[in-house]
């Protein structure tokens, strides 16, 4: 399908306009193209939304989400070519959409964002259903059973063709937040390095990073079963709602215990015996998905919930595509309890500075950091 078939269909879905052949055109090209769900349900969130009618500050940050996205892709653009390329079409978006007519200004979002996002975006996917979000970058996209991922910066994500066949498989490098349609007849497994994850349907977050020495597998709602990888007769491991799983790949006890009980284990006499590479933790259930470390991301927040600095680094890597370099032990150990948002990455650093007492210094994307 060329880009300006493209421009119609979003333009006369937003619009109210498009026929019921129409809907079905766009919706067979997004569920074969789930990389092209993230700008759409963004340009379709900045569209709808009644200006005027809520708070300012709610529009002001749709406003600067929408911008934040442009700019990414054009920032993207300068470091791929290595080359300045003018902000103008970022400044100026919203002066233009204020002075435009409706139906013009629906036109011109979606060719310019369409423009920027097939170029530039950092989600992509290959003839092999592989899909990618690049550090500094994140994805959201439907799978073809309406499973929605939204797939986390430095994070690849791949499925096969016959998805929907018997059993709906993925294969993760990353990390990714699955809300899985519940379909009895086609479980769905996520395959990570060293656990495999089954469920029916779900919300679960899953973090699988190759260089990372653990796998997490944090359950929001629903049950999964985890199993070691390759290993059917292993034991497998329960995990209940408000519950995180984390898997040690140095195969190296990481409990206090060999065994793991809840309320609901002790009412019945039941003690879970736990693989020793294995601990399960609880957390908060008075949280909301947007205040958790775990899922947090998903939402655009970064959060450090009492790593020290050094574990916190891979996540600011990942986020902001820098690499951090410790000049001594001290200060990798200081521990944070920080959030950040819209924050550039020396704006993050500064704020960090009000906490512990360091120094930093950029060099293009490297920051060394050192004790005062």
């Amino acid at each position: 399908m060329s880009n300006g078939r493209i421009i119609i269909l979003l333009t006369r879905k937003l619009s109210g306009e498009a026929s019921p052949e129409e809907l079905d055109e766009l919706f067979t090209y997004l569920q074969a193209h789930p990389e092209e769900q993230y700008l759409f349900e963004l340009v379709q969130e900045y569209w709808t939304k009644p200006k005027g009618l809520s708070n300012h500050t709610e529009d002001d940050l749709l406003d600067q989400h929408f911008d934040s996205i442009i700019e990414q892709a054009t920032e993207e653009s300068d470091q791929e070519k290595q080359i300045t390329t003018t902000r103008t079409p970022v400044i100026r978006m919203r002066g233009i959409l204020k002075k435009v007519s409706m139906a013009a200004a629906v036109i011109l979002v979606i060719s310019m964002s369409w423009i920027f996002y097939s170029n530039f975006h950092s989600a992509k996917t290959t003839e092999n259903n592989e899909v990618v979000a690049k550090p500094g970058a994140k994805s959201k996209m439907i799978l073809p059973d309406g499973t929605t991922v939204w797939l986390n910066s430095g994070s690849r994500l791949i499925y096969s063709g016959n998805f929907k066949d018997s059993v709906r498989a993925v294969e993760l490098d990353g990390e990714a937040f699955f809300d899985v349609v519940k379909d009895a007849k086609h479980p769905f497994i996520v395959h990570t390095s060293g656990i495999d994850i089954r469920v029916l349907g779900t919300a679960f977050n899953v973090k699988s990073y190759a260089a990372d020495a653990t796998i997490e597998a944090t359950l929001i709602r629903g049950l999964i079963e985890v199993v070691k990888k390759n290993q059917p007769e292993s034991p497998k491991v329960i995990l209940r709602p408000h519950e995180k799983l984390i898997f040690n790949k140095d195969q190296q006890a990481i409990t206090t215990s060999g065994y793991y009980t809840t309320a609901a284990d002790i009412k019945n006499s039941r003690v879970v015996v736990l693989p020793k590479e294995i601990s399960i933790t609880p957390i908060p259930r008075n949280k909301p998905d947007t205040a958790l470390a775990e899922t947090a991301w998903i939402y655009n927040k970064l959060v450090a919930d009492g790593e020290t600095f050094g574990e916190f680094s891979k996540k600011m890597e990942r986020w902001y595509n820098v690499h951090f370099v410790f000049q001594d032990t001290k200060t990798a150990e200081y521990r944070f309890h920080s959030v950040f948002e819209n924050e550039n990455i020396e704006e993050a650093l500064k704020a960090l500075q009000l906490i512990a007492s360091f120094n930093y210094k950029i060099n293009d994307n490297e920051i060394k950091i050192s004790a005062k």
